[in-house]
């Protein structure tokens, strides 16, 4: 979940600190003796398909690749973007440069690149820019996860022909990297062209009247439902090209972009779900990548001469944790002896030899290993079906009536886990669950519905519990996730966890530029999760990746998605795709 979610759910905004370089150039297909060529498609599987192509509601990290962010462009772009030296320096993409800072933090200006135009041939302005901060503030908009990150954003002002200054409450130590990489733009004439946000002034849109203004209203209920939701209209090196439902989504390289332009004609998005068929359709030709093989798939089933003459196959790891979310405004998780026992009942490390082949590290916190702010002293809390008991014995969950279940005040132990029908993993792990459950005198019984159903669940809070996953960006605020702000209005923070403990820390932390400061909050806040348990952390996993080695320039990045496909080239001698013989 944070900037978006990936394998269950990926969903949406939160950004973590690392400084781990990308990997140099690896397999088969990245020899340096061919000179970068345009031409040929890249056929990309993804496992599920987004509910919308708008990157101010869409909640998943596959959309997320396909729109673009702060680490890959494809149709959308920021005014800044993550330098690839270390994945963390923001460098000028739409700005001209990064912003002018005031020395109090309070104020960025920032000077617009002319010159870039949109898709369809009109102009970008700052106009453009202004727009979408507007829509990103206005209450009927369905981007909660984002507006939790603008709420110290006072105004967004025109100046002088390309400049904006931005204006902030207080100081935040992401403020750069949330105006500047964070937001991508939106085209104004498309999504506005009445011209709804116009007479509104922005310091009004985020004031009490703004729930009320009727235009405001007008323009989120067309925002939300816009027919270019599933038709995007960008600056970037890559144009939508068509969306079939169900099947795949393509881009086209916009041959007048205004940047480095990519080599690929095409890039297409491949919609299978099922991780067996997947891989069954790598080896027929039909993707020429799968980003996410099953690790089965990468330690058993991706070997031998046919397979490597045709494929290269790698490990990649990515900013992004594994867990069971427990829903507190459900009796049964509110006492936090309770969500330690549910964990000490979970046995994740034969989760991790059996289900993941060994590709994955038992998750303690939010932060992942590697990062700074990840407090190496936790210590996992252990498998111990024997303490889980006697917590849930002091927590007054006993069986009183003998029936096999625990029972307090007359409530039966029994709920339900809901999890995404498109998971192989969450298929493999829920029946896991409810054995151990079971024995430990739990009912657990188990859903796994249609994937963006099942985020809509969570966002509604319309669940027991829930197996899914957290993925993030290199630099990160956990304020979005697990601040009692975040509740409402289908924020981030779906399990309802409110300590005001929490709550201080994470906004101590939003205004503290010392990053040695910081990292000292992160790694006490950390510790009252660890005691709380809100999430059952179940692992850090590795990625693995299987692609034709007729791509060169491949190379595997510590961002999300963990490669940039606007690098990769095919020879001419190799291409496979052209204009007469695509599918």
């Amino acid at each position: 979940m944070t900037r978006r979610i990936t394998v269950l759910f990926l969903i949406s905004a939160s950004l973590l600190l690392g400084c781990s370089r990308p990997d140099r150039p690896t397999g088969a297909g990245s020899g340096a003796a061919a000179r970068p060529t345009s031409g040929d498609w890249i056929i990309n599987r993804i496992d599920t398909e987004p509910e919308s192509l708008n990157p101010l509601i869409s909640t998943t990290t596959n959309a997320q690749y396909i729109q673009g962010g702060a680490n890959n462009s494809h149709v959308y772009e920021s005014m800044l973007q993550a330098e690839p030296a270390d994945w963390v320096t923001p460098r000028p993409l739409l700005a001209e440069s990064r912003p002018e800072v005031s020395a109090d933090h309070l104020t960025y200006t920032f000077t617009i690149r002319d010159g870039v135009t949109w898709h369809d041939g009109q102009p970008f302005t700052a106009a453009d820019v202004l727009f979408t901060f507007k829509a990103a503030v206005t209450p009927s908009v369905d981007d909660a996860p984002i507006r939790s990150y603008l709420t110290d954003l006072l105004n967004v002002e025109l100046l002088d022909g390309r400049k904006l200054r931005f204006t902030v409450r207080k100081p935040y130590f992401m403020n750069e990297i949330v105006l500047g990489q964070f937001m991508l733009i939106m085209p104004k004439h498309v999504f506005d062209p009445q011209g709804l946000l116009d007479g509104v002034k922005f310091p009004n849109i985020v004031s009490a009247d703004g729930k009320n203004n009727p235009k405001l209203k007008q323009f989120g209920e067309q925002f939300n439902k816009h027919p270019n939701n599933r038709a995007p209209i960008g600056t970037g090196p890559y144009k939508f090209d068509r969306w079939d439902t169900g099947k795949e989504i393509l881009l086209a390289r916009n041959d007048q972009y205004w940047g480095k332009k990519g080599y690929l004609d095409k890039i297409v998005y491949r919609i299978i779900s099922d991780g067996t068929a997947a891989l069954t359709a790598l080896k027929a030709g039909e993707v020429d990548m799968n980003p996410r093989l099953l690790p089965i798939q990468y330690a058993q089933q991706t070997s031998g001469a046919a397979f490597e003459n045709q494929f290269a196959k790698s490990p990649y790891t990515l900013p992004t944790y594994y867990l069971l979310a427990w829903n507190e405004e459900r009796p049964f998780f509110k006492d936090k002896r309770v969500r330690q026992a549910l964990t000490m009942l979970v046995d994740r490390q034969q989760i991790i030899e059996t289900l993941r082949f060994g590709l994955a590290k038992i998750a303690t916190s939010h932060f992942n290993p590697g990062t700074t702010d990840h407090n190496t002293g936790i210590q996992a809390l252990p498998y111990d079906p024997k303490r889980a008991a006697e917590l849930l014995d002091e927590a007054g969950w006993v069986d009183h009536n003998e029936d096999g279940i625990r029972d307090k005040d007359g409530v039966p132990f029994r709920f339900e886990m809901l999890g995404s029908s498109s998971s192989t993993f969450t298929g493999q792990l829920l029946p896991i669950l409810k054995e151990e459950f079971r024995k430990a005198g739990i009912d657990m019984t188990e859903r796994r519905i249609e994937f963006t159903v099942f985020i809509a669940s969570m966002r509604d809070h319309r669940f027991d519990a829930g197996a899914s996953a957290w993925s993030a960006d290199l630099v990160q605020d956990p304020y979005q996730i697990w601040h009692s702000n975040s509740i409402a209005n289908r924020g981030s923070n779906y399990i309802s966890f409110r300590n005001a403990e929490s709550d201080r820390m994470l906004e101590q932390a939003r205004t503290e530029f010392d990053h040695e400061k910081r990292k000292q909050i992160y790694w006490k806040w950390q510790e009252l999760i660890h005691e709380e348990q809100p999430y059952t952390f179940l692992f850090y996993p590795q990625e693995a990746a299987a692609y034709h080695k007729r791509f060169q320039n491949v190379s595997w990045l510590p961002a999300r998605p963990g490669y940039d496909l606007n690098i990769w080239f095919v020879p001419k001698v190799a291409q496979r795709y052209t204009a007469t013989n695509a599918q």
